[in-house]
């Protein structure tokens, strides 16, 4: 099934870190890599949401219509339904995700 995917404006605001980030810290070169084998991600979750890893922090809640998918080192967490893919957030696999999350909800 192909969803529609939607990368809301507080992801987007990730992403951009992340490509300033490997631009600085490797090269233009280096970013064009990582940012061909992201698109290539969003593309795959749009076709299969659910091949995703869960997340246990909101599994917990009952949220199971949440995923991962992991670029390099980093996660793309998203939401999807029958129609459409909402990413919520890039975030490095080393920070710590519930304090993340705890921000982000607190913050909007």
């Amino acid at each position: 099934m192909n969803r529609k995917v939607l990368i809301l404006n507080v992801a987007k605001s990730d992403f951009r870190e992340i490509k300033s980030y490997v631009r600085t810290q490797f090269g233009e070169s280096v970013w064009k890599e990582v940012n061909q084998e992201f698109q290539n991600t969003i593309r795959n979750i749009g076709l299969n949401a659910e091949a995703g890893q869960r997340i246990e922090e909101l599994g917990e809640l009952g949220q199971d219509n949440f995923k991962t998918r992991l670029v390099r080192q980093t996660k793309i967490v998203y939401a999807f339904d029958e129609r459409e893919v909402l990413v919520h957030m890039f975030i490095h696999e080393k920070r710590d995700f519930r304090t993340h999350l705890l921000k982000r909800l607190l913050s909007m």
